[in-house]
């Protein structure tokens, strides 16, 4: 063999060159690159679809709760053969946590007072409550194994109506957000009481719940939450004089849009913005006690804002301190901020702000207080939600339009 190809044979036995490792690991470490955005890639694309799908969770459950519970609506067609209203509904826009004296411009809900049927599981608690209350006071002595014999025995010559009524109020969450609600509700028998200052109250004869004949405190005390980490909730009631759920948004009761306060009796509670609006078909006190001049809507259209689950990184922060005044925000990182480009709410701290525009890092063209809350200033870094939102229609089938008889 000559001593060049020898030469040849032993660079060849040697491995690679410099030059030559220096361009595979190269070409590896672009691979890597390219392996690591992939993989980026596709777990946010994984979380993003995780968050998607809890939200959606959340919406679900919050139409199905509300449509079970506002499906059991109690009204009658007529009430000829009655002498006095029974079925009740009324809805006040009243300040959340209903304080006796509330502060200017506080942010509004609605609270639903309303009859209702009574399934018999949530019927016999509160019957059992009710008896209990009975024997302990004709015999404070009883023991508790005493007390359950005597509720047992006469609970078995109690029939059961089916028929009750209930307490919807949205409430602010406790937790360091104040944006977060939750919808809490309370069910009672036909003339069943609460307690107020040592004297009996019947919250559904009181016209203005928070007011010191039914104080906040005693409401607080007898509803339960039955949905939490919500945004927002709100009803509309399709009324006679109603053409379409959009028509007139925003209008004074009577108007061609759906109502937002209603007094299915009429009876005179619902006079100006103290008691909870000002009703425009209301006739009087009068139409309290005539059971033929009742009124109830033909369809409920029920919107619903399901608050991303607290657990779960901010959909947005604010990226500076807006003042109430202020048309304009920054959020951080507005690529991955989850608002629509082409306007749409959003919610900080107690505050719904609407937004024309998403340019960016900006949301432009603001309308302040939206949705009855009242603007307010916000710190740089406040947690910016969007959430997702539901909305249905629930039919009243016994609807019952603005005539006597």
């Amino acid at each position: 063999m000559t001593r060049a190809r020898r030469n040849d044979a032993e660079r060849s036995a040697g491995g690679f060159t410099l030059l030559e490792l220096v361009i595979v690991m190269g070409i590896l470490s672009a691979f890597l690159v390219m392996l690591v955005q992939l993989v980026g890639l596709g777990l946010d694309l994984f979380a993003e679809g995780e968050v998607g799908q809890l939200l959606a969770d959340r919406g679900v459950a919050s139409r199905r709760v509300l449509s079970d519970e506002l499906a059991l609506l109690r009204g009658s067609a007529n009430g000829r053969d009655r002498e006095a209203v029974e079925d009740r509904l009324v809805v006040q826009l009243l300040p959340i946590g209903l304080p006796a004296d509330p502060e200017r411009g506080a942010t509004l809900v609605q609270v639903v007072r309303a009859a209702v049927q009574l399934p018999p599981a949530r019927e016999l608690e509160l019957v059992d409550g009710e008896l209990a209350l009975r024997a302990r006071a004709a015999e404070p002595e009883l023991s508790d194994t005493e007390l359950l014999a005597k509720v047992a025995e006469m609970r078995a010559t109690t029939p059961l109506r089916g028929i009750g009524n209930m307490l919807l109020v949205p409430w602010r969450q406790e937790g360091s957000d104040d944006a977060l609600l939750e919808l809490r509700a309370a069910w009672f028998l036909p003339g069943q009481t609460v307690i107020v200052r040592d004297m009996p109250v019947d919250p559904f004869a009181v016209a203005v719940p928070g007011s010191p004949a039914l104080p906040g405190v005693t409401v607080l005390q007898n509803i339960r939450p039955i949905l939490q980490n919500l945004l927002h909730c709100e009803f509309a009631f399709w009324s006679q004089a109603t053409v379409s759920w959009t028509a007139g948004a925003g209008a004074v009761s009577g108007g061609p849009g759906p109502e937002q306060i209603w007094d299915s009796a009429r009876g005179g509670w619902l006079i100006d913005d103290e008691s909870g609006g000002t009703f425009a078909f209301d006739r009087g006190p009068a139409s309290r006690s005539d059971p033929t001049d009742d009124i109830h809507p033909h369809a409920i259209r029920v919107l619903c804002v399901a608050a991303q689950p607290p657990e779960l990184p901010a959909e947005g922060l604010l990226g500076a301190r807006i003042g109430p005044d202020e048309n304009g925000l920054r959020v951080l990182d507005g690529d991955r901020f989850p608002g629509p480009e082409t306007g749409g709410y959003v919610k900080i701290h107690g505050e719904w702000i609407y937004y024309a525009k998403r340019e960016g890092d900006r949301l432009t063209g603001l309308r302040r207080g939206q949705r009855r809350t009242k603007a307010l200033e916000h710190p740089a870094g406040s947690r910016v939600h969007v959430g997702t939102t539901v909305e249905f229609v629930i039919p009243i089938p016994h609807h019952k339009d603005d005539y006597r008889g």
